[in-house]
């Protein structure tokens, strides 16, 4: 397999670093892959142009100019930029591209490929998966979009225009990509959850196959180095707290939140949150350090620095990583700084939540907050056991950014696009439901294994009883990745679900209430890969103690075929281990306060003609919940759920039975793990 990736620059900025990265990891794989650029500034032999000779580079080099200027003079006078696609450059005669197996696109503004030079790839039938490293494919011109909703109609009236009207440049540019774009057929990589959800919200590109895949790095570089030696080598103090933030352009600049940081710092010092003469800020790739503001706290600048080993080790040197970043898609200086095992923190913005674990590997702090920035600085520096900070940030990269987990994820779209393998196209939408009540010590464990997932078609739906613990707060941390969020009292917890039920819109219906969770981040991918269409989806539960301690399989083993009968000798599918077809799921019966859940189910099963068993662990169950806590009243409600299905006579044998074999298990294990 051949794959050209097309890139405007070498290594220049987020995107260019990305595709290279991306390169190195598919070759070590063995994928014959290449990089193509607009233009080159360095001197890399792997990388080739489009601009190799003196009077083309210069040609490309004017175009990449005036584009830059022309975008600048029609726009106003802000810090967010803006691409008017005037130049461009026909690549279809190119040797390279011609003989490639797949066209790999990234990042090709600033006068390489515009929305007719796109179209123009139709005509080789070339497979085309394009990666967005931002949001401009899908507006009418700007890479960040802040609250602008406009990408989601037809753009016009663009903010960023002087000449602002409905059918402005914005307007026009858009038309242009709507026409390329229905000639040329394409595959979408997004790099995070985040920007996949924008893509569904766009008009122009909400239909189309989009594939969740991070960006990569080179894990063997940006690795953990021994905190003392690498701060000796870069001549840092050994016995301060050291924050680390990358390049700080001024005050006014909008994109990087600088202003956010300086009040943070400002914070961290007139609260007294931290020891002043114990902290020091850390800034490397500052380009001009008259127009860096003045920081509350002692910090030297390093300069730009251009060696990633180097680099490496200044991410191991620091204690924490601040970006206060308002918009960012993937951004890599926060997986090289996980990947070096220093925590960070940063806003609850773009694709950091899909690096950052809240007070796992980092923070996550209210978007536009200094408040709560400064509060997770704070969180950081008084913490307990840093070290465990650094083990779950460098365990977090591994897990689901390393090179051979992203590079075969590419691969598998590059077999799909290409026809060499059999493509899924069975992709329901999922309803995941969580009901909570002041659960503040477990929601957001639950939250994560949700947002978490690597299926990408879920609805999440959390219903809040009004909680007054902080769980709200905590939710609200999520808000981009949760699409319905509700909190008011409710009158029990099965009115809370039927509120999440009349909510949900998805093929099938998922309830992962507090303190529970979806097993694995591909659970869900796994399950709907299984069978198609299935009325019913099941599969095995694993119990945890309120230490999240495992106490391993249900006492009830999920059976190989259920079907109606498959309960009467108990709940033998757990609640959380369950996915059922919104069509044949109804309201819960609100008579039973504890165990409507168990009539639900039967009610859904007797309608069912295709149940699936998914032979595996599928859900994580916290024991203890309120079935546990009012257990006779649970206990008389179960009798009278089994009595209507089964007949009160027969129950009453069953009972026997689940008597006789629960008293066998507590003999055995000393607890009964239901």
């Amino acid at each position: 397999m051949r794959v050209v990736h097309l890139n405007t620059y070498d290594g220049n900025g987020g995107a260019g670093r990305a595709c290279l990265r991306l390169h190195r990891a598919l070759l070590a794989q063995g994928v014959q892959s290449e990089v193509w650029v607009y233009y080159k500034f360095g001197s890399n032999p792997q990388i080739q142009t489009f601009s190799g000779s003196l009077i083309s580079r210069g040609l490309s080099a004017f175009a990449i100019l005036f584009e830059r200027y022309y975008s600048s003079y029609i726009s106003k006078p802000l810090k967010i930029p803006f691409s008017a696609s005037v130049c461009g450059k026909d690549i279809t005669r190119n040797k390279a591209v011609q003989e490639a197996d797949i066209i790999h696109i990234h990042w090709i503004n600033h006068a390489f490929l515009r929305p007719e030079d796109l179209a123009g790839l139709s005509k080789l039938g070339k497979p085309v998966v394009w990666t967005f490293h931002d949001s401009n494919a899908f507006t009418g011109g700007c890479h960040v979009r802040y609250s602008c909703d406009h990408f989601e109609n037809e753009c016009g009236n663009c903010p960023i225009l002087k000449n602002e009207n409905p059918d402005d440049q914005s307007h026009k540019l858009w038309k242009r990509k709507r026409k390329a774009y229905q000639k040329l057929n394409f595959s979408i990589v997004a790099p995070s959850r985040w920007m996949h959800d924008s893509i569904r919200r766009s008009s122009l590109l909400k239909h189309s196959k989009v594939d969740v895949i991070p960006n990569t790095l080179e894990t063997d570089i940006f690795r953990p180095w021994d905190k003392k030696a690498a701060r000796k080598a870069l001549g840092l103090p050994e016995d301060k707290f050291i924050m680390l933030s990358g390049f700080m352009p001024s005050r006014k600049d909008l994109h990087k939140g600088t202003p956010y940081l300086l009040e943070a710092l400002q914070m961290l010092v007139d609260k007294s949150m931290v020891n002043k003469q114990e902290v020091e800020l850390i800034i490397f790739g500052n380009k001009d350090t008259a127009q860096v503001p003045e920081f509350a706290v002692s910090t030297t600048f390093l300069g730009t620095i251009s060696d990633d080993e180097k680099l490496s080790m200044c991410y191991s040197a620091a204690d924490v990583f601040l970006t206060p970043s308002l918009e960012d898609n993937l951004p890599n200086t926060v997986m090289e700084s996980l990947s070096c095992g220093t925590p960070v923190v940063a806003f609850t913005t773009g694709g950091i939540p899909d690096m950052v674990t809240h007070q796992e590997n980092g923070y996550l702090a209210k978007y536009k907050s200094s408040d709560d920035f400064a509060n997770g600085i704070s969180w950081v520096y008084g913490h307990t056991d840093r070290n465990q900070l650094n083990i779950a940030a460098r365990e977090a990269v591994m897990a689901r950014f390393s090179e051979k987990v992203i590079a075969a994820k590419h691969v598998a779209v590059y077999n799909e696009v290409s026809g060499n393998a059999e493509p899924s196209t069975f992709r329901p939408l999922l309803s995941v439901i969580t009901v909570v009540y002041n659960n503040v010590e477990d929601i957001e464990r639950t939250v994560r294994s949700v947002i978490n997932q690597t299926y990408q078609n879920i609805e999440y739906i959390v219903i809040d009883g009004g909680s007054t613990d902080g769980t709200l707060e905590a939710l609200q941390r999520y808000a981009p990745k949760i699409n319905r969020l509700v909190s008011e009292k409710d009158a029990g917890i099965y009115d809370a679900m039927n509120k999440g039920l009349a909510l949900a819109s998805g093929d099938y219906i998922l309830f992962m209430n507090s303190g529970d969770e979806i097993y694995a981040p591909d659970t869900v991918a796994n399950i709907f890969h299984s069978a198609d269409n299935a009325d019913i989806y099941y599969g095995e539960t694993e119990m945890y103690n309120e230490r999240w301690e495992s106490l391993g399989r249900r006492r009830h083993q999920a059976p190989k075929r259920l079907t109606h009968s498959s309960f009467r000798y108990g709940m033998s599918v757990s609640h959380q281990a369950i996915y059922i077809k919104r069509a044949i799921a109804g309201p819960y019966d609100l008579q039973y306060q504890l165990s409507a859940d168990i009539d639900w189910i039967l009610s859904a099963i007797k309608k069912a003609h295709n149940i699936r068993y998914v032979d595996s662990y599928v859900a994580k169950y916290l024991v203890g919940g309120m079935s546990k806590q009012k257990h006779r009243q649970s206990l008389m409600e179960r009798f009278q759920i089994f009595s209507k299905h089964y007949g009160t006579l027969p129950n009453i044998f069953y009972h026997v039975v689940i008597t006789i074999k629960l008293a066998a298990y507590y003999l055995r294990h000393r607890r009964t793990n239901d």
